[in-house]
Parts: structure tokens; sequence; C-alpha cells
């Protein structure tokens, strides 16, 4: 379905019964990177994931695409849906999103899910990084960008041996525009530390990562779920950064888990 927030249309799929969950993805992607896991999760509870504005099915305004826009966006679709409470989880981006949601909606959660995930803002090296992948896209660069920078999305085995995945990550980012991977760029570049906020997190919470993570070191993970009052951590073996698609079976259990001892 189609929910209008903020003046766009973002794409939704919802399904199950029992506690809610929301997944945001990360960047270049959609919630197709949710869609593995899906028949796991909707077996503990009710699955809503979203294509944040500009990517997937979702319009692709012009405007800002900071991370505090990203999560109004997220916040009015909850009370379109009528949930006043939720699990909300994050993928990558998705989980700077939820850092947001978190910061300024705490009463609204009744849990917490981060994939592949960091609450630290972005180091100098990072907002470098960043700069030069914009002035890349800017100067007609995407092709170029995207390829260098889907293949550290996934374990080195994953790539060997399921080529599947990474023409699916292909697929979904060839639809992205360019404003919005610009616009996402900055976002991300200019969001907040939010790693003040994990003191007060005082809800549950689940912190998976791939095991090969080339983008995040899985040190990160284990440190970030020390941090949050009732975190706990799954490292998933054979995956890089995007486990929900490397190793679907393994996530989405640990999800199902944890959505039905925790909540």
């Amino acid at each position: 379905m189609r929910v209008t927030t903020n003046g766009h249309a973002l794409a939704v799929e919802d399904g199950g019964k029992g506690p809610p969950l929301l997944l945001l993805h990360g960047f270049p992607m959609s919630s197709a990177i949710f869609s593995p896991i899906r028949p796991f999760v909707e077996r503990a509870g009710r699955l809503v994931t979203i294509d944040l504005r500009g990517f997937g099915a979702s319009d692709a305004p012009p405007g800002s695409y900071d991370m505090e826009s990203l999560a109004d966006d997220v916040v009015r679709l909850a009370d379109h849906l009528g949930l006043a409470r939720f699990v909300l989880g994050g993928h990558s981006m998705g989980g700077y999103v939820a850092f947001r949601v978190a910061a300024n909606h705490r009463r609204r959660l009744s849990g917490l899910i981060l994939i592949d995930t960091r609450a630290a803002a972005d180091t100098p090296e990072g907002v470098e990084r960043r700069r030069a992948s914009i002035a890349a896209i800017t100067a007609g660069g995407r092709d170029a960008f995207l390829d260098a920078f889907l293949p550290l999305l996934v374990a080195p085995a994953t790539r060997d041996r399921r080529p599947e995945v990474m023409e699916l990550l292909r697929a979904i980012a060839a639809g992205i525009p360019d404003h919005v991977l610009i616009g996402c760029l900055e976002g991300m570049m200019t969001r907040p530390d939010s790693r003040g906020l994990l003191a007060g997190l005082d809800l549950p919470a689940l912190v998976i990562h791939g095991a090969d993570d080339a983008v995040m070191p899985p040190d990160e993970a284990r440190a970030l779920a020390l941090a949050l009052p009732r975190g706990q951590v799954c490292v998933v073996a054979d995956a890089g950064h995007t486990p929900t698609l490397e190793q679907p079976e393994v996530v989405g259990e640990a999800i199902a888990r944890f959505m039905s001892e925790q909540l």
C-alpha cells in the first residue's frame, strides 16, 4: 500500500499479527532487503516495512533527506497506522533514522533492533569520503560510485557464491535518483552523534551484525550492545553489511525470538 505523509507517498508492506515492528532499510537500498526475513518475523509479530522517501516505490520529492526528516516520516506513518507504541528496527542508514526517532519520541518505542549500524557520527575521514562521493555523483559519476560501493555491502562469500544478491542490490540502487543519493549522503554526513542517547534507552534492544561486515567492524556492534542497558548482540556468520539478504533464516529467527521473548 501507499501512505501519504508530509505531502509525499511512502510504499509500505504490512503483514502478520502481534507486537508491531517497523523496519527501516539502509542506503542505497529499499525494503526489499527485508522480504527474505518476513516469513520468520511474521510468526512472532506484525511486520511493517517502509521504502523511505526517495527509495523503492516511494515518492522522491525534492528537498531534505536529513535523518530528522526521514524520522518524521516514520513517526507520521506510525500515527497513520494507529501504532501508539512499536518496536523500531533500522539497518545501516535506517539505524541513524531510528536513533532520531528515539531522540524525539522515546515513549513511542517498545523495543529497538539495530542491524549493522552505529550510534557515532561520521569521523572526519568519513565526512571526506562522503564529500568525495557527492562530488563524483554530481559530476555524472553515479555508476562508478555504485560500482565501488555496492560490493562493500556483502561478505566475500556472498559475492562469490550468491550473485543474485548483488544483482538485487544493483537493481534497487539503479532506481534511486541522483538527488536522493546526494541528499542522503549529505544527511548521513551531518547527522548528530547519538551515543549520548544509549544509556537512556532502557528498553529491549537487539544488535544484529554481519561477522564479515567491511563497512562497520563487529567490535562496534558489541560495544553498541554493551552501551544499551538491555542490549544483546547477534553476530551472523558468513554475512557482511546486509545480513537480512545474506543469512535471512538466521536473522529472521533471531528477530522472531527477540519479539517473542523480550516483549
